[in-house]
């Protein structure tokens, strides 16, 4: 079914989603987020095995005309599973 962009997540789908996530236990996980600014310009995501990946700023879609202090707005979600930037409305899904 074809979705208009606007619509809303049904209960039904959050409920999936959050099954779909207990599926996930003992995957990495992301336990901290932090914009790095400058020259640097990425997204660092700390993973819960202790690793860290960083991501250029521009290879995420929603965050490429973002300011700094909107990129450093960052909230996790779904136990690490999601990043979310709450002032520019873009959510990233994260599995394995």
């Amino acid at each position: 079914m074809d979705r208009h962009p606007n619509d809303l997540t049904t209960d039904a789908e959050i409920d999936a989603a959050l099954e779909a996530a207990k599926e996930l236990e003992g995957e990495p996980q992301v336990v901290s987020a932090e914009y790095l600014g400058g020259s640097a310009d990425l997204i660092v995501l700390r993973l819960s095995t202790g690793g860290r990946l960083a991501i250029p700023r521009e290879q995420l879609q929603g965050l490429e005309g973002a300011t700094e202090a909107q990129l450093s707005e960052i909230q996790l979600w779904g136990g690490g599973i999601s990043v979310s930037w709450p002032q520019l409305d873009v959510d990233h899904y994260l599995p394995h």
